[in-house]
């Protein structure tokens, strides 16, 4: 299928992306470029922060400097300090489900 940028071929350009499986497959199949889904990307609203417009992750042992953030932020519309969760970075694991899902197609 051949792979070509919607919001592109709005705009009037070309938009071609390559190709994609099933290759046989001649037909046009729709997608979105790196410069339009850079755009996209930060007008969509969070589903987790809906009303976050700043959102400060602390790293989780550095509980002196959330607490400052959280005291110096209360109050302030549209800001919130949040600790980070995360206990490792998922890209150096070797674990196969830690994956992300493009790499497993």
């Amino acid at each position: 299928m051949n792979l070509i940028c919607a919001w592109c071929r709005r705009e009037g350009k070309y938009g071609d992306l390559g190709e994609k499986e099933p290759l046989e497959d001649p037909s046009p199949t729709h997608g979105i470029c790196a410069r339009h889904e850079a755009q996209l990307l930060p007008a969509r609203p969070s589903l987790s922060f809906p009303d976050v417009e700043l959102l400060i992750v602390v790293h989780r042992h550095d509980l002196t400097l959330f607490e400052y953030l959280q005291r110096r932020f209360a109050g302030v519309r549209g800001v919130k300090v949040i600790l980070e969760r995360r206990e490792g970075d998922r890209r150096r694991e070797g674990d196969p489900a830690s994956r992300g899902e493009r790499q497993s197609r």
